[in-house]
């Protein structure tokens, strides 16, 4: 319970009142003490559903609206899922107060956290730890096991506000992030899902579905922002877009419209884009370019009359009726890309759409004069994992031979290595004489994961050695982090997670 409460704690931030404003179980000095701090802070609310099913039913979202901490901690064994991004205000849509709106992306009050759905348990949660330490942001806050997968959180150290001024600029930073988080974790997970609601309802954290959690791993959104820059970077795409609402363009002329209209084999399946997601997104194309609702009815009707598994006609209907609430000016280009990589016929087209201007890929690699740090640090990193194990989890070799391998330059990778912190080496020896040792944090994090007394001796010997190196510094101090974080968590069986202290 009380791991609970912190979890409560650091994910909502003072998002929402701490006691009940009527009927709290408190003592009077402990409410009047806590008044008065809630008043320095804005109170919003957030959304819970008892059971899955109720976040699709005919009627909306069955559900009630939590507005104390303490209200959430009498509920939370009750409940399957939340959000835990705090929104403005919440009402109902009937009488009895048993169906909620205000649940829209506008409506939000704060974000405190990024969450990724994982649809597949092919690979375990420690392998989601080194994946999103090696791949992406660093290591997940929280993991929560799902009945088909995992949720990932990756909790901000402060939340970060959303005002609708300039057009909701901060959500749209924010919902870019979102989307670089999933892209980058998705290269080397199963069943990523791409399409989830960056900002939704996510499963709740209860003491039997917490699979991780470390209260030391929160996140800077300023550093997120730069991460996401370096990410949008590799993508040749800016982080705003200037919009041109000088005249209405009619998407639906254009050459990948009319290729996502043949695509006749679309179903989709765990951490897949599929029909939903198709007709969604040629709904909205057509909303973009002012199309009556009755006419992009009948588009949508004869594409999932066409599919070889098309989806019920009421599914269709609520597909439409989401498009047009207006919530989105017109179809992203990054799901329009990932439909068309998935279902498209292979040929080459351009996306362009009303809201996202032209979607530009960036010079390929080998066209480029030089290569971006972060890409020579993938290579560094892709050859570490292929070269180590377990049992082995450093590579001995010359950095004449590594750079070959590679195909980096020699002062290139040297000063790679000293700003990365993910990637550890040691020179033993001069001259020919001389060899190298390289690793990487996260092949550390895997040996202390699979902790056991065969393999104690080897990681610890392995760390000694890095450890004494001045150009791991960068890496040491990642290192020192996660061997904290771990010490303090008490989800991993690994008494001392580098073994340290190990005799």
């Amino acid at each position: 319970m009380q791991e609970i409460q912190h979890i409560f704690d650091m994910v909502l931030h003072e998002g929402i009142y701490t006691y009940k404003r009527i009927g709290s179980a408190a003592a009077l000095p402990q409410l009047i003490k806590t008044t008065k701090r809630d008043e320095d802070h804005k109170k919003g609310s957030l959304f819970v559903t008892r059971v899955k099913e109720d976040l699709s039913t005919s009627h909306g979202v069955k559900g009630y609206i939590i507005s104390s901490k303490e209200t959430l901690l009498e509920d939370y064994q009750r409940v399957s899922h939340w959000t835990p991004n705090v929104f403005n205000y919440g009402t109902y849509t009937n009488q009895r107060r048993t169906y909620i709106k205000g649940h829209v992306e506008t409506n939000l009050q704060q974000i405190n956290t990024f969450v990724v759905d994982i649809d597949s348990k092919k690979q375990p949660y420690t392998e989601i730890l080194t994946a999103a330490l090696d791949q992406s942001i660093g290591v997940p806050t929280l993991i929560l096991e799902t009945p088909k997968g995992f949720q990932v959180y990756f909790v901000l150290d402060k939340p970060l506000f959303i005002s609708s001024k300039n057009e909701f600029r901060g959500l749209k930073v924010a919902k870019r992030i979102s989307e670089n988080i999933k892209g980058s974790l998705s290269k080397v997970l199963t069943g990523v899902d791409l399409s989830c609601n960056d900002f939704g309802f996510f499963r709740i954290p209860k003491e039997e579905n917490i699979r991780w959690f470390s209260k030391e791993m929160t996140f800077d959104f300023g550093h997120l922002i730069e991460w996401s820059r370096r990410q949008d970077d590799n993508y040749g795409r800016g982080l705003f877009v200037v919009h041109d609402h000088k005249a209405i363009h009619d998407v639906t002329q254009e050459e990948w419209f009319q290729e996502l209209l043949a695509a006749k084999q679309v179903k989709g399946q765990q951490g897949q884009i599929g029909r939903d997601n198709l007709l969604f997104t040629l709904a909205l194309a057509c909303y973009s370019a002012g199309k009556e609702e009755s006419e992009t009815y009948n588009v949508l009707d004869q594409v999932n009359s066409s599919l070889h598994a098309p989806l019920k006609h009421a599914e269709v209907k609520k597909i439409l009726k989401s498009a047009y609430k207006g919530r989105f000016k017109g179809a992203h280009s990054s799901y329009i890309q990932q439909l068309l990589e998935e279902w498209g016929s292979g040929k080459a087209v351009s996306i362009q759409t009303r809201s996202n201007g032209w979607h530009k890929f960036k010079k390929a690699r080998i066209d480029r004069k030089r290569s971006h740090y972060e890409e020579w640090e993938t290579d560094i990193l892709a050859y570490i994992s292929q070269q180590t194990s377990i049992s082995d989890p450093i590579k001995w070799t010359t950095q004449k031979q590594i750079c070959e391998a590679i195909g980096i330059a020699r002062s290139t990778f040297t000063e790679v290595v000293k700003k990365s912190t993910k990637i550890m080496m040691k020179t033993e020896g001069k001259g020919c004489q001389a060899r190298t040792g390289l690793t990487s944090v996260a092949v550390l994090l895997q040996c202390a994961l699979a902790f056991n007394q065969a393999h104690r001796a080897i990681y610890t010997a392995a760390l000694q050695l890095m450890f004494k190196e001045r150009d791991n510094t960068a890496a040491i101090t990642s290192c020192e982090n996660i061997v904290q974080s771990v010490r303090k968590s008490g989800r991993t069986r690994v008494p001392d997670l580098f073994g340290l202290n190990s005799s």
